[in-house]
C-alpha cells in the first residue's frame, strides 16, 4: 500500500481518489477553513489547517508519495495577471516540502497557464529545482475526459520519480468507442441526468432520489448515498434571468453583449449553456457564475458541478454556496486521481 501525504489539498479530490486506488494518506494540509470543514466531514484522513507558506518549522511524515495542487489564480485564464502575486510563489513552496521528504514520487497538478505563462519562468524554474535533487520529471497537458471525467478539464501534471521512470496513462475513454474498446467519453448528460429539476433560488438543496441511476457513471456517484445534498441554485434577478434566457445551447456571451450595458466585454467562462451530449466545459466558479443548466434557464447547482468533477453524491461540502462551488471546482476530480493512481500501481 503506497502512502502519501497531499498538499494544498481543497476539499479532498486527490485524497477521495487515491484512497480508491488503495492508497494510505498520512496527512492532508489545506489553509482554507471551510474545505478542511468538508474533508474533516468525508475523509478518514489528519487533517492540518495550516499555511504552507510557512513550511519551515511544519513537520510531515516519510511517505511514498506527495500530492498537491498549489493555487492556480496566477496561471488561470481568468482574472488580472501579476508574476509577483504571492501566490505564484507557493509553487516553490510545494518544492521545499518534497525536498524535505524526499518521497520516492512526487505528482505535482495545475493550470495549463504554469507551463507558458510569464515566458514559461515558474515552468522552468519548477523542473529545475527538482532535477538539482535527482527527480526525473515528467509533464504533460492532459485532458481529464480522457480518463472518464465528464467534463473538458485540460490541466497541466507533473510526475517526479527517484528510482525510476514514469509514462503518463493512455487516454481509457474516446469521442466515440474504438477497436482498443476504450470507452466513450462520459457526457454532461450522463453525469447529471438523474438529478432532481429544481428551479433557480432554491436554498435547502436536499432531495430524495426521484428516479434510478441511468448509466454506470450515476450508479458510481450513487453508491451508498440515500439523499442529495448541496443542490442549491441562486435566486437570480429577472435581468439576469433575461440573459441566461438569451443563451442557447452551446451559445455564450455573444448572444448578451449587444443588449446588456454591464455586458460589453467577453470573457472566458461567461454565459456559457452546456451541451448535454458532449462533456462539460470545465467546472468553474467565476464572477459569481457557472456554466448553464442545458435544459433549465439556472446556473448549474454545487452538486451538479460535483458530479461534473466526479464527486460521488455522499462527498457533502461544508459552508456556504459560495464556498461549496469553489471547493467544488477548484479541486481535482477524483476518478481521474483514481486513474492516474490506478496506472502508477500497475507500471511501478
Amino acid at each position: 500500500m503506497r502512502t502519501y501525504i497531499d498538499l494544498f489539498a481543497g476539499c479532498g479530490g486527490w485524497s477521495l481518489g487515491l484512497k480508491e486506488a488503495g492508497w494510505k494518506n498520512k496527512g492532508f494540509y489545506e489553509i482554507n477553513q471551510s474545505a478542511c470543514n468538508t474533508a474533516q466531514r468525508n475523509l478518514d484522513a489528519e487533517i492540518n489547517r495550516v499555511n504552507l507558506e510557512d513550511n519551515e518549522c511544519l513537520s510531515f511524515p516519510t511517505v511514498d508519495v506527495v500530492v498537491g495542487s498549489p493555487p492556480c489564480q496566477g496561471f488561470s485564464n481568468e482574472g488580472y495577471k501579476n508574476k509577483n502575486d504571492i501566490r505564484n510563489n507557493l509553487v516553490f513552496s510545494y518544492y521545499q516540502i518534497v525536498k524535505k521528504i524526499r518521497p520516492n514520487m512526487f505528482i505535482f497538478e495545475n493550470v495549463p497557464g504554469f507551463q507558458r505563462l510569464y515566458q514559461g519562468f515558474f515552468y522552468k524554474q519548477f523542473i529545475k529545482l527538482f532535477e538539482e535533487i535527482g527527480y526525473s520529471v515528467e509533464s504533460k497537458i492532459l485532458n481529464f475526459s480522457n480518463y472518464g471525467v465528464p467534463q473538458n478539464r485540460k490541466r497541466f501534471v507533473a510526475v517526479g520519480t527517484l528510482d525510476r521512470s514514469f509514462h503518463f496513462p493512455e487516454p481509457s475513454h474516446v469521442d466515440e468507442q474504438d477497436l482498443f474498446k476504450r470507452e466513450s467519453k462520459v457526457t454532461l448528460w450522463d453525469a447529471i441526468s438523474d438529478l432532481p429539476h429544481v428551479l433557480h433560488g432554491e436554498r435547502k438543496g436536499i432531495f430524495e432520489y426521484t428516479k434510478g441511476p441511468q448509466n454506470t457513471f450515476q450508479r458510481i456517484m450513487r453508491k451508498n448515498s440515500e439523499k442529495i445534498f448541496n443542490h442549491t441554485t441562486q435566486a437570480h434577478s429577472q435581468r439576469v434571468l433575461d440573459k441566461i434566457a438569451m443563451v442557447p445551447i452551446g451559445g455564450n456571451m455573444e448572444s448578451i453583449v449587444e443588449g446588456y450595458s454591464e455586458n460589453k466585454t467577453h470573457y472566458e467562462g461567461g454565459y456559457r449553456r452546456a451541451e448535454k451530449n458532449k462533456p462539460s466545459y470545465t467546472a468553474y466558479w467565476t464572477r459569481g457564475m457557472t456554466s448553464i443548466h442545458p435544459e433549465l434557464n439556472r446556473f448549474l447547482s454545487p452538486r451538479e458541478c460535483a458530479r461534473i468533477q466526479s464527486f460521488p453524491d455522499t462527498h457533502i461540502f461544508e459552508g456556504n454556496t459560495i464556498e461549496h462551488y469553489t471547493q467544488i471546482c477548484n479541486a481535482v476530480p477524483p476518478v481521474f486521481a483514481q486513474a492516474l493512481a490506478n496506472h502508477i500501481n500497475n507500471e511501478c
